[in-house]
């Protein structure tokens, strides 16, 4: 059995992870030393193609309009938040890339990105770069809603899943109590 010490060979006994947070115009990163949870810097990128409501901004098809309620991004802006936000903060920390030991990362649960068998966004393909549905749907994209909204009629023979079992419960407020 082989382990992996988090020592570091050259005297840098100091660990830290990176946090970043893809937001609605902006992706956010943190450098976190592991010992303590001292946040030690962060960067902000926004996003070059923020937010495509009205339009698409990228691609053989930039210039089509879109209809209402579409909220489209480009996943494109994503990586370049790993690409320029990520060394900012990590260069303002003074911290060494080896000595990170971890990433996490944060979207709104319900942002989709399209991508083919291998991974790749179907934005980025040129067989689909001119279709609006191959790019993020970010949170506030609710132009299915209509289609959402129907239930079948006992008639058509649809069948709709029974329910999963999954249930948001609001979160308990928190207090403060003083002595």
């Amino acid at each position: 059995m082989s382990t992996t010490s988090l020592s570091s060979t050259d005297g840098q006994d100091e660990h830290y992870v990176v946090g970043v947070d893809y937001g609605t115009l902006s992706g956010r990163a943190v450098v976190v030393r592991v010992r303590d949870g001292a946040e030690l810097a962060t960067a902000v990128h926004d996003y070059p193609h923020a937010v495509m409501d009205r339009e698409l901004t990228v691609g053989r098809a930039a210039g089509t309009r879109l209809p209402a309620d579409w909220a489209l991004q480009v996943p494109q802006d994503y990586v370049e938040v790993l690409q320029i936000a990520v060394p900012r903060a990590l260069a303002e920390a003074g911290v060494d890339v080896a000595q990170v030991i971890g990433i996490g990362t944060d979207f709104t649960a319900c942002t989709l990105l399209p991508v083919d068998e291998r991974g790749t966004p179907l934005g980025e393909l040129e067989r689909w770069a001119g279709s609006p549905h191959a790019y993020v749907k970010l949170w506030r994209h609710h132009a299915a809603q209509a289609q959402a909204a129907v239930k079948p009629s006992p008639q058509s023979g649809q069948v709709l899943l029974p329910p999963a079992g999954l249930t948001t419960r609001r979160r308990p407020r928190a207090s403060v109590h003083r002595a």
